[in-house]
C-alpha cells in the first residue's frame, strides 16, 4: 500500500512537471510588423478579444512602425524575452535571418509560434496563417481567364525575400506560366506599402503602356496601383488584383474596380494564435502538425456581386 501511494505521488509530481497546470497566468507575447497594415491591426484586435475568453491569459501585443523594420521587430522580441512570456509569436519578416532568432528565444525557455510570414526552416513549434501559394494561384487564374489567356502582366511583390512574398509571387508565376499567351513583363517590389504601390504602378504604366494587368500580392499595394490606374484614365482597361481581403479592397472588388483579392481571415489568425499559445503552454498541442492553416478564400467581382445581389433580395 505504501509502495502504491509512493508511485501515485511520483506520478502526480512528474505530471505536474511535464505538463504544468498553470495555476498562475499564461503569458503570451505577439509581435506584429506594423499596425499601419490593416491585416496586422485586425490580427491584434482579434487576439486581444480572444484573450478575454481565457481568464488566466495575459497577452502583450507589440507592433513596429514599419513592416520592413527587422531591427525594431528583433528589439520587441528581446523585450518579450525579458518579460519572461511563456509563448512568443512573431512573423518572420526575414525568413532566413529569423531562424536564429527563433533558436535564441527557444534557448531562453520560451516556446515560439510563427504567424503570417513563415520561416525558411520549420524550427518553431507551429506556423499559424493562410496558404499563401494557393490563394495567389487562384487570383492569377482569375486574371488569366479574364484576359482570355492573352496579355501582358506585371507582378508587384512585397518585401523581397519575405516568405509570404516569395510564396505569393511563386503562386502567380506558376499559374500564369500555364497560359502561353500571357507574358509576365517583370516584378516590382513595393514593400507592402500603398504609397510605394502607387509609385511602382506609375513606373509600370510608363514602361509598359500596353499592360493588361497588375497583380499585387497584397491589398495596400493593389490600392496604390488602382490609384495610378485611375489617374491614367485606364480604370476598367487594366486589371488590378490584391491579397488579404481588407475591407477597402473588397469594396473595390465589389464595384468592379479591382478584379479580385484573397480573404485571409486576419481575425482567425489572431484568435488561433491565442488558442494555440494556450495549448502550447500546457503541452496539449499536436506537435506533429507544424502548419495551422487559418484558411483562404479567393474573392472576385462576380462572386461578391452575386452574394450582394442575393443579400439584397433577402436570403432565407
Amino acid at each position: 500500500m505504501k509502495r502504491m501511494i509512493g508511485i501515485v505521488i511520483v506520478a502526480i509530481a512528474f505530471a505536474g512537471f511535464t505538463s504544468p497546470a498553470f495555476a498562475k497566468d499564461i503569458k503570451i507575447g505577439i509581435v506584429v510588423e506594423t499596425l499601419g497594415n490593416p491585416y496586422f491591426a485586425c490580427l491584434k484586435r482579434s487576439a486581444e478579444a480572444e484573450a478575454k475568453n481565457h481568464p488566466n491569459v495575459k497577452l502583450t501585443v507589440l507592433s513596429g512602425a514599419l513592416g520592413t523594420d527587422l531591427i525594431g521587430v528583433t528589439k520587441m522580441i528581446d523585450d518579450l524575452i525579458q518579460k519572461r512570456v511563456h509563448v512568443l509569436a512573431f512573423s518572420a519578416i526575414d525568413p532566413n535571418a529569423m531562424v536564429q532568432t527563433v533558436k535564441k528565444v527557444q534557448k531562453s525557455g520560451i516556446r515560439v509560434l510563427i504567424h503570417s510570414d513563415d520561416l525558411a526552416k520549420q524550427v518553431a513549434r507551429h506556423f499559424v496563417g493562410p496558404d499563401q501559394y494557393y490563394g495567389q494561384s487562384a487570383v492569377a487564374k482569375a486574371v488569366a481567364e479574364e484576359l482570355g489567356g492573352k496579355g501582358k502582366v506585371a507582378l508587384m511583390e512585397g518585401v523581397p525575400g519575405n516568405m509570404s512574398s516569395i510564396l505569393r509571387k511563386r503562386g502567380a508565376r506558376d499559374t500564369l506560366a500555364k497560359y502561353k499567351g500571357i507574358k509576365v513583363v517583370g516584378v516590382w517590389a513595393a514593400n507592402w506599402d500603398r504609397a510605394q504601390g502607387l509609385k511602382k504602378a506609375e513606373d509600370i504604366l510608363t514602361a509598359h503602356p500596353d499592360i493588361s494587368a497588375i497583380v499585387a500580392v497584397n491589398d495596400d499595394m493593389a490600392l496604390g496601383a488602382l490609384q495610378a490606374v485611375k489617374a491614367r484614365g485606364k480604370l476598367g482597361k487594366i486589371i488590378v488584383t490584391g491579397f488579404n481581403g481588407v475591407e477597402e479592397a473588397m469594396q473595390e472588388v465589389y464595384r468592379g474596380n479591382m478584379l479580385a483579392t484573397v480573404l485571409t481571415f486576419c481575425d482567425s489568425v489572431g484568435k488561433q494564435l491565442v488558442r494555440t499559445g494556450v495549448d502550447v503552454a500546457m503541452d496539449k498541442d499536436d506537435k506533429s502538425k507544424y502548419t495551422i492553416d487559418t484558411g483562404t478564400i479567393p474573392l472576385d467581382t462576380r462572386l461578391l456581386q452575386a452574394v450582394g445581389k442575393n443579400l439584397k433580395a433577402g436570403i432565407k
